[in-house]
């Protein structure tokens, strides 16, 4: 399985397969509008990437700094962005 967004045609449209191997959300007019759309997704999936690892570093230092367990540190974390 590869780990990149692919395009594939479909009829005179294109569809958008994730690395996952599951149809995104729409077919696309054109190969143009397909290849906007895989860069969204990528952008979209750098940023969950970089924020799900600040959350991690977030929790690992609450955890140190304050001695306390990896669910005690998730809830004040989770509490200070206003979850």
């Amino acid at each position: 399985m590869s780990d990149e967004y692919r395009m594939e045609p479909a009829g005179d449209a294109f569809i958008v397969i994730d690395p996952w191997g599951e149809r995104l959300v729409d077919v696309f007019p054109t190969e143009e509008a397909a290849k906007e759309e895989v860069e969204r997704c990528k952008r979209e999936d750098a940023m969950f990437e970089t924020a799900e690892q600040l959350v991690h570093i977030a929790i690992e230092t609450h955890m140190q700094k304050f001695g306390i367990d990896r669910e005690t540190a998730q809830y004040w974390i989770h509490s200070a962005m206003g979850g």
